[in-house]
């Protein structure tokens, strides 16, 4: 796998990161989260804060990770089985963990959260998908550090 692979496979994991956010937190949970607004979530009118730079840099780095991930650990199976597993992986130790301390945390309705989650799976099985599919044949340091799931 080589340096540029990896690096478009980061790209066209990042670009389709920002378009299911937007379509998942912006339209298909925007009534969900309506009730929230300026309360628990900031304000969509107006300019938003500085903290809104900070949505496509952790985009930027859960991709990153998701590709650094693929090109160490070698995945059995075709491309789209490679890429289920790494987006399950993704999923299980980015997603889980951050929707379930917000629910932790914060007064969210139970409904809502396991939305979050369904869809954050979805989105974390497509990211996978497409890192499998541009990055190609993952490839592990070393034949010892085989995952199959």
């Amino acid at each position: 796998m080589t340096t540029k692979r990896l690096v478009l496979a980061v790209v066209a994991a990042f670009v389709l990161s920002q378009i299911l956010a937007a379509v998942v937190h912006g339209f298909v949970l925007a009534t969900d989260y309506a009730p929230f607004e300026g309360t628990l979530l900031r304000r969509a009118d107006g300019a938003p804060p500085w903290q809104m730079l900070f949505l496509p840099i952790v985009h930027l780095v859960f991709v990153s990770a998701m590709v650094w991930i693929y090109a160490h650990v070698r995945l059995a199976g075709p491309p789209l089985r490679r890429g289920l597993t790494l987006g399950l992986v993704a999923w299980t130790i980015g997603q889980v963990p951050t929707w379930l301390l917000w629910y932790a945390q914060q007064p969210w309705p139970g409904t809502l959260v396991v939305k979050q989650l369904l869809l954050e799976l979805i989105v974390s099985l497509a990211l996978g998908i497409t890192i499998a599919l541009v990055a190609g044949a993952s490839s592990a340091a070393s034949e010892r550090t085989v995952a199959r799931v």
